[in-house]
């Protein structure tokens, strides 16, 4: 629909399939914004009821659990913000909206094996944050 409404737009400076992907990478991006906060909230049990793929084991979490959850949620959000924009895109993709490793790469034109590469360097550069975070 986005597409549709931007035809005007559309300069033919790249293919088409490329300015439709690029505007698919942007409505991502914009939806990981607004999904942030209601994901996170889901994630540690005070969301959807019916979302039981969200919960936690306890239906109601202690307030201690709850404060442990928030910080270590706030900490990687912290993280990914640092990130470089690919890894960073590349960590969105795959773990907020769950796309498959071939999924990412087509979204944006990469090969699969920069995919994982750029996962992997996502999750190392999150971890090493995570682990200086601690020491301080």
């Amino acid at each position: 629909m986005r597409a549709y409404q931007s035809m005007a737009s559309f300069r033919g400076e790249c293919r088409m399939d490329t300015w439709l992907l690029r505007i698919a990478v942007n409505l991502v991006r914009d939806h990981v914004k607004n999904r942030r906060a209601s994901f996170w909230r889901r994630l540690i049990g005070f969301g959807n009821e019916d979302a039981p793929e969200f919960q936690v084991r306890s239906r109601h979490p202690s307030p201690e659990h709850a404060l442990l959850a928030r910080a270590e949620l706030q900490a990687v959000w912290d993280g990914v913000s640092y990130l470089p924009r690919q890894q960073r895109e590349v960590f969105l993709l795959r773990f907020v909206e769950e796309m498959s490793l071939q999924e990412i790469a087509s979204v944006l034109g990469l090969k699969v094996g920069s995919v994982k590469a750029q996962l992997f360097r996502a999750l190392a550069n999150i971890r090493k944050q995570l682990k200086e975070k601690q020491w301080r």
